[in-house]
């Protein structure tokens, strides 16, 4: 079986809309689903950040050993821990990416985001990777504002609790849908984002110090319920999850056992209908391609 049919065979029964992209680091074997369409990235976006981040550590704009104030009125809502904590906690810039990443921390995105240089700095950088679908247009604020109808353009107490109010008791009318895949929102086609974790998969971008440090963060991830649910155990899997509404992504390295080399996979979703099964899809997938893999491998 190939790796397109076995992927494909997952996806007659998902719950949603897929576009899938996986590729051996070693062999160059490939599969693509939908790869080339658009999707909202949610949390994914994260991703295109630390890589932009990493980019002005290595310029002298910002350092890993920074440390940034948290302030009560900048919290965002969301995932994350940093929303919880009394403000006057200091974090290094490094604290604020693994939050980031291995939580999802919201606040500490956005954080990362204003120091260097807001959403137009990262599309800039994909741009200049060669990554021209990669493209964002909203930060964690501004996302989640229009998750529940809201247009407020800046952190702030009565915003934040205002969201609060709003999706506790559901009474709101949305005025932008995030889960569009278009350029008003944040997104990508699978295979763009697959290039972009091949790259630093390979070290081709920055330093290769730059490049294991983020794998490093990324295999930390504490949401473990997509890519690496279903693999066996004690398997690496470097990557980033993704929710918002209808949308279910997760993307990242996998890791082969006995050297056999590593899988880049992306996996991202619109208008799922249950959350649950599209983790599980999400799962399947890179079961099967890692299966697909190990045999193929085996074989050789």
């Amino acid at each position: 079986m190939t790796w397109q049919q076995a992927v494909e065979n997952v996806l007659k029964e998902a719950p949603g809309i897929f576009g899938i992209a996986a590729m051996h680091l070693e062999t160059g074997e490939t599969v693509g689903h939908l790869d080339e369409e658009l999707f909202q990235l949610a949390s994914a976006f994260k991703i295109p950040i630390m890589v932009t981040m990493m980019r002005e550590v290595e310029a002298g704009r910002i350092r890993l050993d920074q440390r940034v104030t948290l302030k009560w009125e900048d919290r965002v809502p969301g995932s994350g821990i940093l929303q919880e904590l009394d403000a006057g906690a200091a974090l290094t810039v490094k604290d604020l990416a693994t939050l980031m990443t291995i939580v999802s921390d919201n606040y500490a995105t956005d954080q990362i985001l204003e120091l260097i240089g807001g959403i137009d700095k990262v599309n800039e950088h994909m741009h200049e990777l060669g990554l021209s679908q990669i493209h964002l247009r909203h930060n964690c604020w501004e996302l989640l504002n229009h998750c529940v109808g809201m247009n407020e353009p800046a952190p702030s107490q009565a915003g934040f609790d205002e969201f609060m109010r709003r999706e506790e008791s559901g009474n709101y009318e949305l005025l932008h849908d995030v889960s569009m895949p278009t350029r008003d929102n944040n997104v990508a086609t699978p295979a763009e984002l697959n290039r972009l974790l091949i790259m630093i998969a390979r070290k081709e971008i920055l330093t290769e110090a730059s490049c294991e440090l983020m794998l490093d963060i990324m295999r930390r991830q504490h949401y473990n319920s997509r890519l690496p649910y279903l693999l066996p155990e004690g398997t690496k899997v470097a990557h980033k999850t993704g929710t918002v509404n209808a949308v279910v992504n997760d993307a990242g390295i996998i890791y082969l056992p006995e050297e056999k080399g590593m899988i880049a996979i992306t996996a991202l979703s619109r208008g799922v209908t249950d959350k649950e099964s599209a983790e599980l899809t999400i799962a399947r997938v890179a079961k099967a391609i890692y299966e697909q893999a190990i045999s193929v491998r085996t074989a050789d």
